[in-house]
């Protein structure tokens, strides 16, 4: 009996009061405040940060399929029919090494803080200049005779021919699993290729050079980037030391294959106001080239090389529906299955880099860039991203021309 009553008392005892209890609940009360704008902060953050993401993917999505249709525009018979795309080309990239150029001038965080010597350029940034200048003339010459849907699911092969070039040049271990990889491209593309309603044997031999080119130009950037020497570490420094060399090789070829005399006595010089037209037309077509390489940068710095290929597979379907909107261009099944198979194949690839980069491996490879692979090779654009992360698109905007 004592020892309830004691047991009593001293529960009794162990109660906090009433005031005690007051107490408690204001400190509750005002934790949660504080956490309430804390929270609120955090959500709004990570709101705007997924809105620039979403606005850096729609920009480059934008800008991509717009300059895939304004190449099959502007070089198609049916439409404006200019038939001189390496002229147009080599035009395109004096538009970006100007573009390129005042982004340096008028942005300093963007200038690398090497420059290659007049060796380095002649060795390994004149190669590199040829391989993509003959991908992209290449590319746009196809198109004067494929659709583009059909052209897009050819070029898809490209990273096929990457990975051959790395097992060439030592840039990478020969693998079953990359072996594999190379095997589904090719099957996947046999199928594209065996049932193509409009087949031209020209456009696909022109459009599967433009593949091994570019299988070759991002090996050849490898090799550049692997030296921070070289100073290519952004993609802004790339075009600016690349576009020259990129620009006079195509006037030199178009001056061979397309001839000056021809392309400037055609219709569409043969007034002052048509030559005004046609040069605009042209000038639009390397801005939108630019800018599409300034929003898969902004889009690899502020998410990942991942992102940007995961996105790459999906503005691959797009491009194609989007083509058979535009153009009337047909599909087959096999034609279907066929660039599923591909598909697949690169968004293999893209899960077995992720493994890689999640191992803290170096070497990585994105290959949706169109018109530039220095977006992230061999950890540059880590570095870039780790040394300038301060800089936002606004700077550039706010100084260019």
């Amino acid at each position: 009996m004592v020892k309830d009553i004691e047991h009593v008392i001293t529960h009794n005892d162990a109660r906090p009061s009433e005031d005690e209890v007051d107490l408690q609940s204001t400190d509750t009360l005002l934790a949660q405040k504080q956490e309430l704008p804390q929270q609120k902060e955090e959500r709004s953050t990570l709101i705007k940060h997924m809105s620039i993401n979403l606005f850096w993917i729609l920009a480059w999505y934008i800008f991509a399929t717009i300059l895939s249709v304004y190449n099959k525009w502007m070089f198609s018979k049916e439409h404006y029919n200019f038939q001189y795309p390496l002229f147009v080309t080599s035009v395109h990239m004096i538009v970006q090494f100007i573009f390129s150029g005042f982004s340096l001038l008028f942005v300093p965080k963007l200038r690398p803080k090497n420059r290659p010597s007049a060796t380095s350029y002649i060795q390994r940034v004149l190669p590199c200049a040829l391989a993509t200048s003959l991908d992209i003339g290449l590319s746009n010459l196809s198109l004067k005779t494929i659709t583009l849907s059909f052209y897009t699911m050819c070029k898809s092969s490209t990273l096929a021919f990457v990975l051959i070039f790395a097992f060439l040049f030592r840039l990478e271990k020969p693998q079953w699993k990359l072996i594999l990889i190379i095997v589904i491209i090719t099957v996947g593309v046999i199928l594209m290729v065996s049932d193509e309603t409009e087949f031209s044997p020209i456009g696909f031999i022109q459009v599967m050079g433009a593949s091994i080119f570019g299988g070759l130009r991002w090996s050849l950037t490898e090799v550049l980037l692997r030296k921070e020497s070289m100073g290519l570490t952004n993609p802004f420094a790339s075009i600016f030391f690349l576009a020259p060399s990129q620009a006079i090789i195509l006037l030199i070829i178009s001056g061979l294959v397309e001839g000056y005399i021809h392309i400037f006595q055609s219709a569409f010089f043969i007034t002052f106001n048509e030559g005004l037209h046609t040069v605009g037309v042209i000038l639009a077509g390397g801005s939108l080239a630019f800018f599409m390489i300034v929003s898969e940068f902004f889009l690899i710095k502020r998410t990942s090389v991942v992102t940007l290929s995961v996105c790459g597979i999906f503005k691959e379907v797009a491009t194609i529906f989007i083509s058979s909107l535009t153009f009337g261009d047909v599909l087959t099944l096999v034609n279907i299955i066929g660039l599923c198979i591909t598909l697949f194949g690169i968004g293999l690839y893209n899960w077995l880099k992720f493994k890689m980069m999640s191992q803290k491996e170096k070497k990585v490879y994105s290959t949706v860039a169109e018109s530039t692979p220095m977006l992230l090779v061999d950890g540059a654009g880590d570095y870039y991203e780790s040394e300038n992360d301060d800089i936002e698109f606004s700077e550039i905007t706010r100084t260019s021309p």
